[in-house]
């Protein structure tokens, strides 16, 4: 009672999932074959006529993958002419004027990539950068481009196929690797097939084959979602002293008790490293709360 399940049926545009797992350990091969995966589906997008997002987790890999990409393709074109045509943009109506603007750039890989059709946008770029890239993608004139995730959240621009190229992702917080969280897999994915722009999209993740059935199961809606509050409480709880609204442990409880995380405490307390027999034995808990 009182839940609401919000599945895929409810887009207004129905976006077909890839799930691909590499079981390849080495770190090089590993990276050559997320890349060559990468390029076939971006290959398979351009031949049924539409642009495609890459998703990348660094500013760094953004130009590396945009290199590595072309690589392929000049490879690839030096023996099937019929793709010849894949990338071009000469024929656009403002190739001239647009092409004028990116020779001003101060940008490198803006100007090195435009030529193949693709470019790369991430947040050290500058503004007027960014700008010109979001344009020149919104224009058709760049076919592929290869970005960050901060490109998810922050840019309303859309593409009929959206790769998401490996999900492990630096944290400098932890001082590790973390992987790319659902909110942000679902973020991106919500860039291909936008409605007024196409009627059908495509979402690719590629990921190491032992994170396939987390992913699966993350996208499907069958795990619930865990509260994160509990690594900023302190923060929270001393913003309510300051306020004035807990001044005493009988009201912190209180205020414990209105939260999303006391909700998955109780339903879940092992993920929160609380045993079950701690939950029976805490009458200091209940006591607070009468």
């Amino acid at each position: 009672m009182g839940l609401f399940f919000f599945d895929s049926s409810y887009r207004p545009v129905p976006l077909a999932q890839q799930y691909i797992g590499i079981s390849e350990q080495n770190f090089a091969a590993r990276n050559e074959l997320l890349n060559e995966i990468c390029y076939k589906k971006v290959v398979d997008s351009l031949r049924q006529g539409h642009q495609a997002m890459v998703f990348v987790h660094s500013r760094k890999d953004t130009a590396k993958t945009a290199e590595k990409l072309v690589t392929f393709f000049i490879l690839e074109l030096a023996q099937k002419y019929e793709d010849l045509d894949l990338l071009r943009n000469d024929e656009h109506p403002q190739f001239g004027l647009f092409k004028r603007e990116v020779m001003k750039s101060r940008n490198k890989d803006l100007i090195k990539f435009f030529e193949f059709g693709f470019g790369v946008h991430h947040a050290g770029m500058l503004r007027a950068d960014r700008g010109l890239t979001e344009r020149l993608f919104s224009d058709g004139l760049l076919k592929v481009l290869v970005c960050t995730a901060t490109l998810a959240w922050g840019v309303n621009l859309p593409a009929h196929t959206v790769v998401i190229k490996g999900t492990q992702l630096y944290d400098p917080k932890a001082g590790g690797w973390r992987d790319l969280g659902m909110l942000d897999v679902m973020q991106i994915f919500g860039r291909a097939g936008r409605p007024q722009f196409d009627k059908s999209g495509e979402g690719i993740i590629i990921t190491s084959h032992d994170k396939l059935a987390y992913y699966l199961r993350l996208l499907t809606s069958q795990l619930p979602i865990e509260s994160q509050f509990i690594s900023s409480l302190k923060d929270n709880l001393n913003a309510e002293v300051a306020l004035g609204t807990v001044t005493n442990v009988k009201e912190a409880c209180a205020w414990l008790g209105y939260t999303y995380l006391s909700i998955r405490m109780k339903l879940n307390p092992l993920a929160y490293g609380i045993g079950w027999d701690e939950i029976v034995v805490d009458l200091l808990w209940e006591r607070a709360k009468s």
